[in-house]
């Protein structure tokens, strides 16, 4: 690819529209993470009275604990491990899509794409987010807890 002869000229309005963009979608990743520790922390004090409760011993005593727990716990270490390689991937991605941009047609278009670039990423985080409290609230992450919270409740008592 030829470097570029002529710097593209970007249009003020325009990059503040960028730039807004991309402190809106920011500022509703911060929320949408703020929200999903408030889930994680309500969750997790319901769950403790349930699972200690007498019904609760009798419930969780009928599944087989360890088998539920692996297998949540499984699936929560995938999910993890495709938020991490999902971030990997996006930062890569703008960090060589901003130096193309950048030598095909000057700084501010490369401005411009890495503060586009920074709004996705953002936008994907947000919906991530979103993602996970849904899990967070999902009856299966519960089971997984008390299960964990009775497995040790047998363990202290042996």
């Amino acid at each position: 690819m030829d470097p570029c002869t002529k710097q593209s000229e970007i249009s003020p309005s325009t990059m503040r529209r960028i730039k807004r963009v991309k402190g809106v979608t920011k500022m509703s990743e911060k929320v949408a993470l703020g929200v999903l520790s408030g889930v994680v922390r309500v969750s997790g004090f319901f769950t403790s009275p349930i699972v200690n409760s007498k019904v609760g011993k009798k419930f969780f005593s009928l599944l087989p604990g360890e088998i539920v727990l692996a297998s949540l716990d499984g699936f929560s270490k995938v999910f993890d491990a495709v938020e991490v390689a999902g971030k990997n991937v996006m930062s890569t991605s703008s960090t060589v899509t901003t130096g193309l941009v950048s030598h095909r047609y000057g700084d501010q278009a490369a401005e411009a794409t890495n503060a586009g670039m920074d709004a996705a990423g953002h936008a994907f985080g947000t919906a991530w987010a979103v993602l996970k409290i849904r899990n967070a609230l999902n009856p299966k992450s519960v089971a997984k807890a008390a299960a964990a919270e009775l497995k040790a409740a047998k363990s202290k008592k042996k």
